[in-house]
């Protein structure tokens, strides 16, 4: 049986090193990072923990969503974010640690047809 190899083969990265890449292009800062750690209670300079990472930007995700709401114009120049993008990372994330999508969930259909 064959190991398969690690996500990231880099063994030296730290945790805040894993957000830096797994948050890349969703316009978060170093500073946003920072408080994603603290919050979460894990060392920034640390061999990384992938799923406690992963669980702290589940549990900061406003502060994902701050950076990502930010549309910038200057002169001709113009940034937007795609929130289908940060969407579709919010559920996969959600999918993968398996917990509830509570930002955009679904809507629900309930039978009402007892009440008639």
């Amino acid at each position: 049986m064959q190991c398969r190899p690690a996500p990231f083969p880099d063994n030296d990265m730290t945790n805040k090193q894993y957000l830096e890449k797994a948050l890349n292009g969703l316009n978060i800062s170093e500073s946003d990072i920072d408080i994603i750690l603290l919050k979460a209670g894990i060392e920034a300079d640390n061999e990384v923990q992938i799923e406690r990472c992963d669980n702290a930007v589940y549990n900061r995700m406003s502060i994902v969503l701050k950076g990502t709401t930010q549309n910038v114009t200057e002169g001709g120049y113009s940034v937007s974010w795609n929130m289908d993008a940060v969407k579709l990372f919010y559920n996969a994330l959600c999918n993968e640690l398996g917990k509830e999508n509570v930002l955009f969930s679904r809507p629900k259909i309930r039978n009402k047809s007892n009440i008639w």
